[in-house]
């Protein structure tokens, strides 16, 4: 009995779900589809991620007496003239939860459906199926403690060699990124977790905002494209507990409720689909600005805001950027130039190389005060959030070439200098770093004026 496997935002053999199903029924055949409509869409750093994840998977399936088949073209159409090259009974896949994937899922069972080939498609992407919750939650927090409650299933073997079809596979050759990205697949996952279990998951909810040492794991590009999966996190996570002391198991508790964060944006998109469009919060039209010279110069780093600037240059250098920073690019393009939250979603799609619809969206909705936030309108000043996560200026240092030599004070308080100021300090150190591109204290006003009336409060 001959099963095809195909992957999706999972690449990887070990905790599989969908993998070990389709292996223990033996003769299994891991298959991976670059449609237009899914594969083409990623953007170009997310794209040369998941390609160069896909050679080192296929390396992974090698070791194993197999390997990893490539088809270019609508998934439903090459799944099933794979399913006839291989002559396959069934057919095994996980779940997705953005719309588009489930699309294509959709159109995929639509095809099969009059073919004498199984279907079976599982929860591999998430820890707690959100079929098993409620349908609504007023907060996170609510979320949280029933998500806490729910059962986790543990972690998964890889195939056995033996449980799969020997192929002759050949993976094309990944595209170029725009950013310097770290090594793709399982084992780059894997050194990276290790990295972070031994050095700093123990300081993890004192130093996660630490701008300076980076403190977090930077796992998300792993995660979101299924390079690592989330039972492995969360196993090898709960065991650090184990003589961590009360400081550590604090610290490691805050990962776990973070794991908790992402899997609320996931639930969210779960049963709100159409939020990747469409304002969460029930509300009257936010009266947004067009302004697409503010909009370029928030793109290339250039808005005369270190704190914001920093956060823009690391995501176009790196292809990811921290999440405190996101925080604060988002609120700056949607409060104080006042420009819609989907031009900043779709950008962050572009550039992220760790892009997951629902976290993306979500956490954008978030920012913009149209999402799910227990604060009507939150504002962050980047200016604050610099002096209390970057009090030395390190970050924006690291990613703002043109502040390098400035010293502290002059850094955090760029925004809030005279004119005549910032230009004595551009002809003392050669720089040609602009001013602010809006009265930045003028716009938190307006700002708020803004959300009011589109919260009916005004």
């Amino acid at each position: 009995m001959t099963t095809l496997f195909w992957h999706r935002q999972d690449l990887r053999t070990r905790d599989n779900i969908g993998l070990i199903q389709a292996a223990q029924n033996e003769d299994a055949v891991p298959v991976y589809v670059r449609d237009p409509s899914v594969h083409g869409n990623l953007g170009v750093n997310q794209k040369a991620f998941v390609e160069q994840g896909l050679q080192k998977l296929d390396d992974k399936y090698r070791e194993l007496g197999s390997g990893l088949v490539v088809s270019d073209g609508d998934t439903a159409e090459q799944l099933q003239e794979l399913a006839d090259s291989f002559d396959a009974d069934n057919l095994l896949y996980n779940k997705a939860i953005d719309p588009r994937r489930k699309s294509v899922a959709k159109n995929v069972e639509e095809a099969f459906d009059d073919t004498e080939i199984e279907t079976r498609s599982f929860q591999d992407r998430l820890l707690v199926d959100p079929g098993k919750l409620e349908s609504s939650y007023p907060s996170f927090s609510q979320f949280y403690n029933d998500w806490k409650e729910e059962p986790k299933k543990s972690a998964v073997r890889s195939p056995r060699e033996g449980e799969l079809v020997e192929v002759d596979s050949s993976v094309p050759e990944p595209s170029q990124p725009e950013a310097d990205l770290p090594e793709a697949g399982y084992d780059g996952a894997n050194q990276r977790f290790t990295r972070f279990l031994d050095n700093k998951i123990k300081h993890y909810k004192d130093e996660r905002d630490n701008m300076r040492n980076v403190g977090v794991s930077k796992m998300s590009m792993y995660i979101s494209n299924g390079m690592m999966g989330m039972r492995e996190i969360l196993e090898r996570a709960v065991l650090r507990m184990d003589g961590a002391g009360s400081d550590g198991r604090r610290n490691i508790a805050k990962y776990r409720n973070e794991l908790g964060w992402r899997e609320w944006f996931q639930y969210l998109m779960y049963y709100n689909p159409e939020t990747v469009q469409e304002n969460y919060k029930d509300m009257k039209p936010v009266e947004w600005r067009d302004n697409p010279e503010h909009l370029q110069a928030w793109k290339r780093g250039e808005t005369g805001v270190p704190m914001v600037d920093a956060g823009m240059r690391q995501m176009l250098n790196e292809g990811y950027m921290h999440n405190r920073t996101r925080q604060n690019v988002a609120s700056f393009l949607t409060k104080h130039l006042l420009i819609d939250w989907r031009e900043g979603a779709r950008h962050f799609e572009e550039k992220l190389a760790d892009h997951d619809t629902a976290s993306n969206y979500g956490s954008w909705q978030w920012s913009a005060s149209t999402g799910t936030d227990s604060v009507d309108v939150r504002i962050f000043s980047p200016v604050k959030q610099g002096r209390k996560y970057d009090p030395g200026a390190d970050y924006i240092r690291r990613h703002v070439d043109e502040l390098e030599e400035l010293d502290t004070e002059d850094i955090h308080g760029w925004v809030k200098k005279s004119d005549r100021e910032r230009q004595q300090l551009r002809e003392q150190h050669g720089i040609n770093y602009p001013d602010p591109i809006v009265n930045y204290g003028q716009r938190f006003g307006e700002a708020k004026k803004v959300f009011n009336r589109a919260l009916g409060k005004a």
